[in-house]
């Protein structure tokens, strides 16, 4: 497994169209939740990538401390395909983003269905579930 970190300036093409392939495979196909993955918002982020051979397998955009929020960092479009899930890399994406963050506080529009699980990583919801195309949302942090 290959993890690599990079702006939106520095993705190949090629890496460009795994995020987006395989945000539109879990996201949008999956998940039956059409909505605009290309939000415009890629450009101002850093992405973490996690490729088994030549697949991408796992991903997630982080948003530095100051640029989404003004006392938080941001990340989102956690991802990971269904090939390997359960196998652990959820996690280490994760924990790899969290450490991407310079231990600034770190804020996720989690799927409310995931609590339980982004809580064994220390974030906490904060206020109410709402909804987001369809898909029952809460904010959580990690302080």
């Amino acid at each position: 497994m290959e993890t690599i970190h990079k702006s939106f300036e520095e993705l190949s093409s090629v890496q460009l169209q795994d995020i987006f392939r395989l945000r539109q495979n879990v996201f949008i196909i999956e998940q039956q939740c059409f909505y605009e993955d290309i939000d415009g918002a890629d450009a101002k982020a850093e992405h973490l990538l996690i490729y088994d051979e030549e697949k991408l397998a796992a991903y997630l955009r982080i948003f530095p401390y100051g640029v989404k929020y003004e006392n938080e960092a941001n990340m989102g479009r956690i991802v990971v395909d269904p090939e390997f899930r359960g196998t652990g890399l959820g996690e280490r994406l994760i924990k790899k983003g969290i450490e991407l963050c310079d231990k600034k506080p770190i804020r996720i529009e989690a799927q409310a269905a995931l609590e339980k699980y982004y809580n064994g990583f220390g974030f906490k919801a904060e206020g109410e579930v709402y909804v987001v195309d369809d898909i029952d949302h809460l904010q959580m942090v990690l302080a």
